[in-house]
C-alpha cells in the first residue's frame, strides 16, 4: 500500500505555466485547448483592438487557412495586423521550404502567432538553423509540420540550447529529427536546466546510454521534468521492483511520468472490475508497463472480448499484458479468434503463450496457426482471421457439431 500512496502523491502534482502576456497566452491555445475546451478559456479573453481589425483578420483566417468562426474571432483578438503584407509573407517563406498548403495551415492554426513574426529576420533563422544541423529538408517540414512550436521560441536562448541537450545524448541528427517532432511540453517550459541533472540521476543509478537514449527518444519530455518530481519517478519504479539495468526500468518512468492520480486510480478500478486485485494489476504492470497507459476503453474493450465473447479466463490476460499495448481491431480480435477455433475444433488444449502467437510477426502467426492444418480447417482460420465470419460464428457451430456426435 505504500507503493500506491507514493504514486498518488507524485501522480497529483501538476506543472503550472503562467501565460502571463497575449504572445504566451496564443501559444498556449493548443495545449489549454485540450485541458479545459476552447470556449471556456478564450471566453475569458479581452479584445485587445477594434472590432474592425477582428473582423478583417477573423475573415482572412477563415478564407485562407481554414479556421472555424469561433476560432477565428478568438486568434484575430491577440494579431495587429489589417493588411495581408506580414502574413502573406510568412506564408511564402514557409512554401519556399517545401510546405503545402495544408501543412501551413496546420502551423498556423496551432500558432497564429507565426503570422505576425518577421518572416526574414525571425523566422528563416530558426528554419535555417534545423538545415545546418543535418536535418533534411523533408524532414524538416515534418518536424515543423509536428511541432510549430519550434518556430515561435527564441533561436540563441531556446532552440539552440535545447537542441544542444538533445544532441549531447542522442548524437544522431535522425533520431533527433523524431524527437523534435514531439517536444513541445519540454521545449515549451524554460526547465530545461532539469534536463541535465535527470540525465545524470539515471547514470548514477547505473542506466545504460543506449536506455537512456531510448526515454530521450520516446518520452522527451519526462528529461524536462522538475528534478525532485522526477527523482521520486524514478524511486517509484525502483519501488515497484523495476531495476535500473532492464529496459522496463526506463519504460515505467515513461508509464509513470504519462499518468495522473486520478487515471492510475481508474485504471486499478477498471481492471478491478473483472477481478483484478491491486497485486495482480501491480504483477502485470511489472511485466508491461505500458498496460497503465492504455485508456480504460481500451482496457474494457480487450477484457469485453476475452472473457464475454471468447470465455477466456480474465486473469489470463495479467499473464501477457503485452495485449493492452496492441492493436485491438488488427492484432488482438484476430489471432485470439483464430486461437479460440483451434481449442474449439480439438487442434489445441488451450490457450498458448500470449508471445508466442500475438506478438510474432504475421507470416509467422499464419505458418503456425493457420498453414500447418488441414485445408477444411485452414479455410475456416482464414475466414476468422480475415474477420469474414465472427468466432462467435464458429463457436456455435462447433457445439452444435459435438452435440451431433455424441
Amino acid at each position: 500500500m505504500a507503493a500506491f500512496r507514493l504514486i498518488s502523491r507524485i501522480l497529483n502534482r501538476r506543472t503550472v505555466v503562467a501565460l502571463s502576456s497575449p504572445a504566451a497566452q496564443l501559444a498556449g491555445i493548443s495545449v489549454l485547448n485540450s485541458l479545459h475546451g476552447f470556449r471556456s478559456f478564450t471566453s475569458q479573453i479581452a479584445p485587445q483592438e477594434g472590432e474592425d481589425g477582428h473582423s478583417f483578420t477573423a475573415s482572412y483566417l477563415m478564407s485562407s487557412h481554414g479556421f472555424s468562426p469561433d476560432r477565428a474571432i478568438v486568434s484575430s483578438k491577440f494579431l495587429k495586423f489589417r493588411t495581408t503584407e506580414k502574413p502573406d509573407a510568412v506564408v511564402d517563406l514557409l512554401r519556399s521550404h517545401g510546405f503545402s498548403g495544408t501543412q501551413i495551415a496546420r502551423c498556423i492554426k496551432y500558432y497564429p502567432l507565426l503570422l505576425e513574426l518577421d518572416p526574414e529576420r525571425v523566422l528563416r533563422p530558426k528554419l535555417d538553423f534545423l538545415l545546418s544541423v543535418g536535418i533534411s529538408r523533408p524532414e524538416l517540414i515534418k518536424v515543423v509540420s509536428s511541432n510549430p512550436y519550434l518556430l515561435i521560441m527564441s533561436l540563441e536562448k531556446c532552440l539552440i540550447p535545447r537542441y544542444n541537450l538533445l544532441k549531447d545524448v542522442l548524437v544522431d541528427d535522425r533520431t533527433i529529427a523524431s524527437v523534435l517532432k514531439r517536444t513541445y511540453g519540454g521545449f515549451a517550459s524554460r526547465k530545461d536546466s532539469n534536463f541535465v541533472p535527470n540525465i545524470a540521476l539515471l547514470r548514477k543509478l547505473g542506466v545504460s546510454e543506449n536506455r537512456i537514449t531510448s526515454l530521450v527518444s520516446h518520452s522527451p519530455t519526462v528529461l524536462f521534468r522538475p528534478h525532485s518530481n522526477f527523482a521520486e519517478i524514478v524511486e517509484l519504479a525502483m519501488h515497484f521492483g523495476f531495476h535500473p539495468s532492464t529496459f522496463n526500468f526506463v519504460v515505467a518512468i515513461e508509464a509513470i511520468s504519462s499518468m495522473t492520480k486520478t487515471s492510475w486510480e481508474n485504471k486499478l478500478q477498471v481492471y478491478g472490475k473483472w477481478g483484478w486485485a491491486k497485486e495482480l494489476t501491480l504483477s502485470a504492470f511489472k511485466k508491461y508497463p505500458r498496460c497503465m497507459c492504455a485508456s480504460e476503453e481500451k482496457i474494457m474493450q480487450i477484457m469485453e472480448f476475452l472473457v464475454n465473447e471468447l470465455g477466456w479466463e480474465s486473469e489470463t490476460a495479467a499473464r501477457w499484458p503485452i495485449i493492452f499495448g496492441l492493436s485491438f481491431e488488427k492484432r488482438v480480435v484476430p489471432r485470439c479468434s483464430v486461437v479460440q477455433l483451434l481449442r474449439l475444433r480439438g487442434f489445441i488444449d488451450d490457450i498458448p503463450g500470449f508471445g508466442r502467437f500475438l506478438y510474432c510477426a504475421e507470416d509467422r502467426f499464419k505458418v503456425n496457426f493457420v498453414a500447418n492444418y488441414p485445408d477444411d480447417i485452414k479455410a475456416q482460420l482464414l475466414d476468422v482471421y480475415e474477420r469474414r465470419v465472427k468466432v462467435v460464428d464458429f463457436r456455435t457451430m462447433a457445439v452444435e457439431e459435438i452435440k451431433a456426435r455424441s
